[in-house]
């Protein structure tokens, strides 16, 4: 059995054992080949395929044989296949060491096969030696040749065949082969001087024994000759065609070297046989270039209308090798017009009577003689790019239809300004002069279709698009159309005008009179104009055509006022419609001029109201022209109408004033009062004295929204010195702000109403500081430390008081509430601290609207502040704990306010103490329990304090004991200081010494409590 192959690609032999090898070769034999093995993954393969080849058989045929033999089949079947498997199984294990065997078998192989050589070789060479060799003899000694290598280094006695058949002739030198291509240079200009030349061939180059004839766009050809004799044709060397397609060739050449190689032996024959063989030649390449190209430009022309032209483009007629005709703007394929179409022809033939000449170009209908250049350009194809033969050949048609056009401009109007561009062609028409380039109306004409194209910065598309219908279809139009732009771009102007001024502008208004009113009798062409801080004021601009000049426009401007109904829904009703006057023009140059003058400026002005034309437009939609009288007609009545308000609303109050004043060189406006109406609730004498320290009161507009009115108010002479840096000049200037809202107009009667109050503010406030001011010098000393005057405005009074000045009082009147208002704070190093009058701020401001006197007011706050900053250290947060119910929180002490100088302190809502700051530090304190109006009716809901009589006599001077006491007190008396003993009382002890006891006594007498 022959040996298996391993997947290891090892031959194992299908023997027995291991310890079978293949017998080694015969003797005289030479060593055979491996004998052919099987991959053990083959073997595989063919035992499983005949085993599965066995069980379709039996499957086949057991259902046909009885059971005894079914069973009989299948054992033998399983005993066959048993038996396979196991001899594959033992050939698998033995294969693990077949290679070991493999290796010794063939070293022994190889060692028989060279044994089997060398006995060969042995034998053949004495059979040489015997038989061939047996009469053999040695030649003659070469002495000559030896002599010859060994005297000389060479061999010279070779044949000389052998040197002409192997060794090249000697080259010529660098000299012979200059001289001889020059002598060959000569022969060719001879040769051409003498030969019948085609003039298409004057772009030669003799050089290098060559000469080389190149015609553009076509061929370029080298020639020489082999000798000197006229008779000698001439021989092409390399023949290169240069017609190029730079638009769908990809860089790849248009003729493939084998046609090439075609055309170099076509020609090589003519130049051969032909009497003229450079006519020939040239009349075959020419010939040839030009089908090439009229090829090219039939290949261009399909993927013209394949990716870009499409249907505006057609072919009509095609002959290769003859000519190419092509249709253009055909007005059937656009779809504009119906009925019988104009058509534009562009034919390229090759001319049949002189086949020498270039591609011709012919035009259908002729082009018109309009520009010599676009014409030279439309009728060339040296480029060989008919998208750029058609372009030229519509932009030369297009700027004959612009021609046109500009003629109707020009009939319109002689002083037409209109120009056509010839880059790409454009009519640029100026609508209203001057006129920018971003104002002119763009008429293009589209090189595919013919059709004119419209362009105007800032109009909708829906209306362009209804202008290009109209001037397609008719031309004449135009002129209808360009006075509805003219009014259009005026509208247009004027917005852009007053773009950067508050206002709202629109074409039409909705007014419940507008029929009736004067502004309905205005022309079609306006604009309103809502002055949007002023909403119930318009400025109208009327526009008018000027019929000495159709490219102008003359405007009129008209204010006009309206009145708004309660109800949102309701349309607005006009009031009064007047014109401004004619002049307005020279009266905003005027003012302008004296301005600058003022100013030194160097400015140059232009009775134009409309700025120069600028060379380029900045940007698309810019418009150039600025209308210098609207926007000074709306700024000044922006500026001016709420002054006027302000003085009528003025007028009719009966508050004299100066009327509308210029200020800063005409730059601002102001309205001054000469006196302001008196005040109710003050006294004559406070407003004469209040009406001399006034010396100047004036309003004036601040602010970007013009809506914020600044009243400036200059007083002399002031009553009360502050210690504030900025109140020490001998004028005090006071600043009143009122902001309008938006749904009010500014300067109505709100602004002066409000400054009526201020002003009422400001006169009950000088009142209380007037008598101040007569009291400063007689209140006593301790007063004069405890307090100082920090700030007085006129609107507010703001004193610091206290050891440190650490705590201040503000006083001003409240217009609202008809009464002064008081603030407490603190300043200084107490700033960020709670003022310790806040617990009695409620009291101390009735007290002083009741008596609005600040002397009192400052005794107060002199006797009531060591007291109440030691109540207030008291804890008056609730608590947990302070009683048998230890979840339920109880307030340890309330603090309740009776008075400026009365205050009531309540401990667990059980025991009740009333306290009442005297003068000079006294305070007296008696048990609040007690009712106030009868000392024997106990307060429900608290318990007399026990023991408090004898705490408080501890404090009392004992020269004063018997005076104090009375016969018939118990142990819990109400007060343990009488009132008629009070005075003495005060006499003999010290201010601190007393505050300091009591407070001691209280924190003392509420820890026995506790």
């Amino acid at each position: 059995m022959a040996p298996v192959q391993l997947e290891s690609h090892q031959l194992v032999p299908a023997g027995s054992g291991p310890a079978s090898a293949p017998a080694p070769p015969p003797p005289g034999t030479a060593a055979t080949a491996a004998s052919p093995g099987y991959r053990l993954s083959t073997l595989i393969d063919f035992l499983l395929h005949r085993t599965y080849a066995e069980l379709t058989v039996l499957a086949d045929l057991l259902p046909r044989k009885t059971d005894m033999e079914r069973k009989i089949e299948i054992v033998q079947f399983a005993s066959r296949t048993r038996q396979l498997f196991v001899r594959l199984l033992a050939l698998v294990k033995w294969a693990n060491n077949a290679g070991k065997v493999e290796k010794c078998a063939m070293i022994s192989s190889v060692l028989d096969q060279q044994a089997i050589l060398f006995v060969d070789t042995a034998d053949r060479l004495a059979s040489l030696a015997r038989d061939a060799l047996v009469h053999a003899r040695l030649p003659s000694f070469a002495i000559p040749y030896a002599i010859d290598v060994l005297t000389t280094g060479s061999y010279p006695r070779l044949p000389t065949c052998i040197r002409d058949k192997i060794i090249p002739p000697d080259p010529i030198t660098k000299i012979e082969k200059q001289t001889t291509l020059h002598q060959l240079n000569q022969i060719l200009r001879h040769r051409l001087v003498t030969t019948d030349l085609p003039p298409q061939l004057a772009n030669l180059t003799v050089a290098n024994g060559r000469v080389k004839f190149r015609v553009e766009g076509e061929f370029e050809a080298i020639l020489t000759v082999m000798g000197d004799d006229p008779d000698v044709p001439w021989r092409l060397l390399k023949l290169e065609i240069l017609v190029e397609d730079k638009e769908t060739g990809d860089g790849r050449a248009l003729v493939h070297s084998m046609q090439i190689n075609f055309i170099h032996q076509l020609v090589q024959s003519r130049l051969f046989a032909d009497e003229k063989p450079l006519q020939d030649m040239y009349n075959c390449l020419h010939s040839f270039c030009l089908s090439l190209q009229l090829e090219v430009l039939h290949s261009q022309t399909l993927m013209l209308i394949r990716e870009r032209w499409g249907d505006l483009v057609q072919v009509e007629r095609y002959h290769a090798g003859k000519c190419l005709s092509l249709s253009v703007w055909n007005q059937q394929v656009v779809g504009r017009k119906t009925g019988t179409a104009s058509l534009h022809k562009v034919t390229i033939k090759i001319d049949e009577n002189d086949v020498s000449k270039p591609l011709q170009i012919s035009h259908e209908p002729p082009l018109p003689a309009c520009n010599s250049k676009l014409i030279e350009r439309a009728m060339k194809i040296d480029h060989l790019s008919v998208e750029k033969l058609l372009i030229d050949s519509v932009h030369a048609r297009a700027h004959q239809k612009l021609q046109e056009l500009k003629a109707i401009l020009k009939g319109y109007n002689a002083n037409d300004n209109s120009f056509i561009e010839t880059a790409l062609p454009t009519l640029v028409i100026p609508i209203l002069e001057p006129c920018g380039r971003s104002e002119c109306l763009h008429i293009f004409v589209d090189l595919h279709s013919g059709m004119f194209q419209l362009m105007l910065y800032g109009l909708d598309q829906q209306t362009l698009d209804d202008i290009e219908k109209s001037v397609n279809d008719d031309m004449k139009r135009i002129i209808t159309w360009l006075q509805q732009l003219k009014f259009w771009l005026g509208q247009q102007r004027c917005k852009q005008s007053i773009k950067h001024l508050p206002t709202v502008s629109s074409e039409t208004l909705q007014l419940a009179n507008y029929a009736a009113h004067p502004v309905g009798l205005l022309s079609n062409h306006k604009l309103f104009i809502k002055l949007t801080r002023l909403p119930q004021y318009y400025i109208v601009v009327e526009m008018f055509d000027v019929p000495s000049n159709p490219t102008q426009l003359e405007y009129k401007y008209y204010f006009l006022s309206v009145s708004y109904p309660e109800g949102d829904d309701n349309p607005a009703t006009a009031v009064l419609l007047q014109q401004f006057k004619p002049n307005i023009e020279e009266l905003v140059l005027d003012t302008k001029s004296r301005r600058q003058a003022k100013s030194g400026t160097k400015r140059k002005l232009s009775g134009d109201p409309c700025t120069t034309e600028p060379k380029k437009p900045k940007r698309s939609g810019e418009i150039c022209a600025f209308n210098k009288v609207l926007a000074h007609i709306v700024a000044m009545c922006d500026t001016n109408m709420p002054f006027i308000g302000l003085r009528m609303e003025l007028s009719s109050m009966e508050i004299p004033h100066q009327g509308l004043q210029v200020e800063g060189d005409g730059f601002s406006h102001a309205i001054r009062l000469l006196k302001i109406p008196p005040c109710k609730g003050t006294s004559e004498e406070t407003q004469k004295a209040l009406d001399r320290s006034l010396l100047d009161c004036t309003f004036r507009l601040q602010g970007r929204n013009n809506r914020t009115w600044v009243a400036e108010l200059v007083f002399a002479n002031c009553p009360l010195i502050s210690t504030s840096s900025r109140e020490q000049g001998p004028t005090r200037h006071v600043y009143l702000t009122y902001e309008s809202q938006l749904s009010e107009p500014v300067g109505g009667r709100k602004v002066v109403e409000m400054f009526l109050n201020d002003w009422n503010s400001i006169a009950r406030l000088y009142e209380c500081v007037l008598e101040f001011a007569r009291c400063l010098p007689e209140i006593p000393s301790h007063l004069n430390i405890f307090s100082e005057v920090r700030i007085y405005n006129y609107r507010k009074l703001i004193l610091c008081y206290g050891t440190t000045k650490g705590s201040s009082i503000s006083i001003q009147w409240n217009s609202a509430h008809q009464k002064f208002h008081i603030s407490l704070g603190t300043v200084g190093p107490n700033s960020g601290c709670s003022n310790c009058h806040n617990t009695i701020l409620h009291q101390l401001q009735e007290m002083f609207n009741k008596s609005p006197n600040v002397v009192q007011l400052l005794q107060v706050l002199y006797d009531t502040q060591a007291p109440l900053n030691a109540i207030n250290k008291l804890p008056t947060v609730p608590m947990l704990g302070l009683t048998q119910r230890t979840n339920t929180a109880y307030q340890c002490f309330s603090i309740l306010p009776q008075s400026p100088t009365h205050i009531r302190l309540a401990f667990r809502n059980m025991y009740c103490i009333d306290i009442y700051c005297q003068s000079r530090g006294v305070v007296a304190i008696r048990d609040g329990a007690y009712s106030l109006f009868d000392n024997s009716k106990i307060v429900e809901g608290f318990y007399p304090a026990p023991g408090l009589k004898t705490f408080l006599n501890m404090f009392v001077d004992s020269n004063q004991d018997a005076r104090r006491r009375s016969v018939n007190e118990d142990d819990n008396p109400p007060s343990p200081i009488g009132g008629d003993m009070m005075d003495s009382l005060i006499s003999q002890l010290q201010p601190q010494q007393q505050v300091v006891s009591i407070c001691i006594f209280i924190n003392a007498h509420i820890g026995n409590v506790s």
